[in-house]
């Protein structure tokens, strides 16, 4: 039955509007179109709505018994009303407004009033919060007079200021309010535009949405630096951060100056630094974040282990009696799940089934408490054990006055040290101390206790420094040419310019596949068994963030230009949905398959280091493929010799343009060398070593067809179907 315009309004013109006091007013039961268990908004907000400017909208009655109205339209409103009533806010004979209509016509007026409601979207709702707080309202009164708390009142005003060009897609559907949310966070409406533009159809979740815009950016309740320093301090310090008001956490920033934040955490290190070195050791280096690239070539002593008194011995024992004993406690409940005694007698019926099961269920519940309470205490006990045996490791003072430390901050926000380093140009101060003490102990009577029991450890209580590693001492008193960091941006390139050669090799792509998978699934048979649920036990990773993060110009390097092209047009091309890729990959022709296992592989190329390695990693794929870096690189100031010394940007001068060339760079400042050396190199295909490719001494013994990097057959790529 559907009520005409005409009836409706015939309905209200002879419906008189008047106030009734609020104790005269009940709900209707028998007029309501909507029911009582239909989802509503809060009441509280409502009812500050009402408390701020009054019932806007009458109520729809009809006459009751005894000076009553029925309520059919409005039950909200009555609700929210009652509940200022109970509040105190206002009387119970409040005057209400109200439409009082027939009873043969409360249901036509109840269906009407929410049959025609139309709700507000939430955009206008965003900008008509915006417009309350400019026409001078404060954050607290428009919270106040809706009921919500000012965050709520502030994240609205965020929402409003949002590009209006994603506003009008938020309206017609095309950006979910989550993915809204994200965008607010950042002011700069090119940046939000440019960040919804740069997501992939297929993965508009607001999570990834919110790793475009804060890339660059700090966490503070993430990063290890931040947590160290403190958000308090980062700002006390003039530190810009930006604060994300839809964050569940309203402490949480987004710092946005890294240096100052290591500079913060370098300081407030120092004064630990001071500590050790007062202590005995021979330097402590302040590093707030860890980089062990650069201690690579450092020696490390094991902290020794001193002999526990008779009284710390018998406490460790009874320690481990006590853990022995719960660990066979457990294993015996353990043992007991399951051991029932049958299904009983099928003669009890279902009511003696019953019984049973809850009597199994009850004993379940006591072996649960029990199994956990024995664990519980378990695990406190092993955490004891462990401070005591970590309170018998000492650093003897003569170990200390060889070796030193790094101080940095962990991964858990707090100081950390990795202690006991040697130094590589200490090797021999370390080899003499062990020659002395081992003739102090060959001459003092021979073997100690440890020895004499076999001790796989000959320096526990011997007085020998323990060594856990010494790398090998070759070239390693001379200073590095390149920095770790220059050695990361360098091989990043290499990687790329790697990747960017493997597009148009796809049969270099599958030999390199192939032989990643025979490492992985024919070294070992077992290996990888625990995954074979998987319809294939591959796992593939791209390392273009890792790129970037190496090297902040690859973006602008040719090969990282050609792989970007390559990845939007498979993009493209692709199926938007993942389920549909599967169907799409079997209709393609071999060669499109071919190109797009090609792309993949090239994306998962790895050999980034921060050392100069004799070998790299990607050294045999980039002999396969007749890497040429001079067609991905070259040494100007920015991408090389600006980073290394000036001795070095002469050496390479010299080698390359010789001595009467490089002669006169020696006298010039820095930043001047620098720039007639990158006049001197252009054009000359100049490249560092670990930039350039060696071949094989056994590449000709492999009985394989020679490859031709330039025949026209090999790199010609078909295009995709």
């Amino acid at each position: 039955m559907k009520f005409s315009k005409a009836e409706v309004d015939a309905i209200i013109e002879a419906s008189p509007r008047t106030f009734v006091p609020f104790n005269k007013l009940v709900l209707s039961e028998d007029h309501q179109a909507r029911s009582a268990t239909a989802p509503v908004m809060s009441l509280p907000e409502l009812a500050a709505s009402i408390k701020d400017s009054g019932v806007l909208q009458n109520l729809v009655v009809v006459q009751a018994a005894r000076g009553r109205y029925e309520v059919c339209a409005g039950g909200r409103r009555l609700a929210a009303l009652a509940l200022l009533v109970q509040q105190g806010d206002i009387a119970d004979n409040y005057p209400v407004p109200v439409l009082v209509v027939p009873a043969d016509k409360a249901l036509i007026a109840s269906l009407a009033e929410n049959c025609f409601h139309v709700p507000m979207h939430p955009a206008d709702e965003f900008a008509a919060f915006a417009r309350l707080l400019a026409q001078g309202k404060s954050v607290e009164d428009v919270a106040a007079a809706f009921g919500v708390t000012p965050l709520i009142v502030k994240r609205r005003m965020k929402l409003a200021t949002v590009s209006p060009r994603l506003m009008a897609l938020y309206r017609e559907g095309g950006i979910g309010l989550d993915c809204l949310m994200v965008l607010a966070s950042v002011d700069d409406h090119q940046r939000q535009e440019q960040a919804w533009a740069g997501l992939p159809s297929w993965n508009q979740r607001p999570e990834h949405l919110r790793q475009l815009l804060t890339r660059g950016e700090i966490e503070s309740d993430a990063d290890p630096l931040a947590r160290y320093v403190t958000v308090k301090a980062y700002e006390k310090a003039g530190g810009p951060l930006r604060r994300d008001l839809f964050s569940d956490d309203d402490r949480k920033a987004y710092l946005l100056d890294p240096a100052l934040l290591e500079r913060l955490a370098a300081d407030k290190l120092g004064k630990r630094a001071k500590q050790l070195l007062s202590e005995g050791w021979k330097w402590v280096d302040i590093r707030p974040r860890f980089a062990y690239d650069e201690y690579v070539k450092h020696g490390e002593l094991r902290k020794p282990r001193r002999a526990p008194t008779p009284e710390e011995a018998e406490t460790l024992k009874a320690l481990d009696t006590r853990i022995a004993v719960l660990h066979e406690q457990m294993d015996a409940l353990v043992d007991r799940d399951g051991d029932g005694d049958g299904d009983g007698d099928a003669g009890e019926g279902v009511t003696g089934a019953s019984e049973a099961n809850d009597a199994a269920d009850e004993d379940d519940t006591s072996r649960d408490r029990a199994l956990l309470a024995l664990e519980s205490e378990a695990e406190g006990l092993e955490e004891e054990r462990k401070a005591r045996l970590e309170a018998l490791t000492e650093w003897p003072v003569a170990w200390m006055a060889l070796a030193g430390c790094v101080l940095h901050v962990g991964a858990d926000g707090r100081a950390a040290i990795r202690a006991g380093l040697i130094r590589p140009e200490d090797r021999a101060d370390l080899a003499q101390a062990i020659t002395k003490a081992a003739e102090e102990k060959s001459a003092g009577g021979g073997g100690s206790a440890g020895d004499a029991k076999g001790d796989a450890d000959p320096a526990r209580g011997s007085g020998l420094p323990a060594l856990q590693s010494l790398p090998s001492a070759a070239g390693a008193t001379a200073r590095p040419v390149h920095s770790e960091k220059l050695m990361r941006r360098l091989t990043a390139h290499r990687v790329a310019a790697i990747q960017a050669e493997l597009l148009d090799r796809p049969e270099v792509a599958l030999a390199a596949l192939t032989t990643h998978l025979t490492l992985k699934l024919l070294a070992d048979p077992l290996h990888g068994a625990y995954r074979l649920p998987n319809l294939l036990a591959i796992s593939a990773t791209g390392n273009q963030h890792e790129l970037r993060g190496a090297a902040e110009d690859i973006e602008a390097s040719p090969a990282a230009q050609r792989i970007e092209a390559d990845r939007i047009a498979w993009i493209e091309h692709l199926p938007k949905e993942p389920d549909a890729v599967f169907d799409w990959m079997l209709r393609q022709p071999p060669q499109t398959v071919q190109r797009l296992l090609t792309f993949l592989v090239a994306s998962t190329v790895n050999g980034i280091t921060g050392t100069d390695a004799s070998r790299p990693v990607n050294d045999g794929l980039a002999c396969a493929l007749g890497l040429d870096m001079t067609r991905w690189w070259s040494a100007t100031g920015e991408a090389y010799l600006q980073h290394v010394s000036k001795a070095r940007v002469v050496e390479v001068v010299h080698t390359v343009a010789g001595a009467k060339a490089a002669g006169p760079l020696a006298a010039l400042k820095k930043d001047a060398a620098v720039a007639q050396a990158e006049q001197l190199l252009a054009g000359r295909g100049w490249l560092p070593d670990c930039l350039r490719v060696q071949p094989h001494a056994d590449a000709s013994a492999t009985g394989g067809e020679e490859v031709d990097a330039n025949d026209p057959a090999r790199t010609e790529a078909p295009a995709c179907a």
